[in-house]
C-alpha cells in the first residue's frame, strides 16, 4: 500500500495539514500549479495579545505565475517582523524556549523563492512534530495536466495505490479515472483540534492557527488534543 497526498505549499502550516502528511506514506508538495493571492500560501495567523494576527510573506505577483516562480518582496524586512512577532506572542509559552533557535535559524536567512521558504519551513516543522513523511516537489516531477487528470498523474508517477484528498475534491475529481488507474481515493475532513492551554486566556481560545500555536503552548502533549 502506498497512501499519497498532495497539497500547496503553506506558509507556516495549519496543523490538520502536517497531519494529513503524517498519514501519508508519500507526500508531494504542489508547487507548479499558480499562486492564489489571498490564501494561505503567503501568509498564516498566530495569536497575540490582542487577537490574531496575519503574518504576510510580501510577494510580486503575475497572471498566472506558479507558487514556484513566485518572488519575495524583500524591500521590506518582513522577516524580523514576523520573528518579532512571533517571539513577542509566545516567549512565555511553556515550550517556546525548545524551538526558538530552529525558528531563528530560517528566519535569519535571505528567502528569494516563496516555495523554497514554505517548504524549508513545513520540513522543520514535521521534525518538531516527528514527522518523517518522505516528499517530492511536483514542480521537479514530468507529471503534467491540469486539477484531478495532473493529481492522478502526480499518483501514478510515485507509485500511488491511496490517495488522500480533502472534501473539497469532491468536486474537481474524476473518481472513475482514479479507480481505473487503481488508485483509491479517501476522502478526509480536516482533522479536529480540541482547545488546548493558549496565552492570552482572557481572549479565548482561537482556533485555525498556525501549529506553531499549539506546538509552542504544549510541546509533546499536542497530541492529548486531537478529536478522535
Amino acid at each position: 500500500m502506498m497512501r499519497v497526498s498532495i497539497h500547496q505549499p503553506q506558509y507556516l502550516p495549519w496543523l490538520p495539514y502536517l497531519l494529513k502528511i503524517a498519514e501519508s506514506d508519500h507526500f508531494i508538495f504542489l508547487d507548479s500549479v499558480d499562486f492564489q493571492k489571498n490564501g494561505l500560501q503567503n501568509r498564516n495567523q498566530v495569536k497575540t495579545g490582542n487577537g490574531p494576527l496575519w503574518l504576510t510573506v510580501p510577494v510580486q505577483q503575475s497572471l498566472g505565475q506558479k507558487i514556484c516562480n513566485t518572488p519575495i518582496q524583500n524591500s521590506a524586512d518582513w522577516r524580523k517582523k514576523h520573528l518579532q512577532s512571533i517571539k513577542q506572542s509566545y516567549a512565555k509559552a511553556r515550550d517556546f524556549s525548545r524551538f526558538e533557535s530552529d525558528l531563528d535559524e530560517i528566519f535569519m536567512q535571505e528567502w528569494d523563492n516563496l516555495s523554497a521558504l514554505n517548504i524549508e519551513l513545513t520540513l522543520q516543522m514535521m521534525r518538531w512534530f516527528d514527522i518523517a513523511t518522505p516528499w517530492s516537489k511536483s514542480s521537479e516531477m514530468e507529471a503534467t495536466g491540469k486539477a484531478s487528470d495532473l493529481v492522478l498523474n502526480l499518483c501514478q508517477e510515485v507509485g500511488a495505490t491511496h490517495y488522500i484528498s480533502g472534501t473539497g475534491g469532491k468536486d474537481y475529481m474524476i473518481l472513475k479515472d482514479f479507480a481505473a488507474a487503481g488508485v483509491e481515493v479517501e476522502f478526509r475532513a480536516p482533522a479536529t483540534v480540541e482547545p488546548y492551554p493558549q496565552m492570552y486566556p482572557k481572549i479565548g481560545f482561537v482556533g485555525g492557527l498556525s501549529a506553531v500555536d499549539i506546538l509552542f503552548n504544549c510541546g509533546p502533549e499536542w497530541r492529548n488534543y486531537l478529536k478522535s
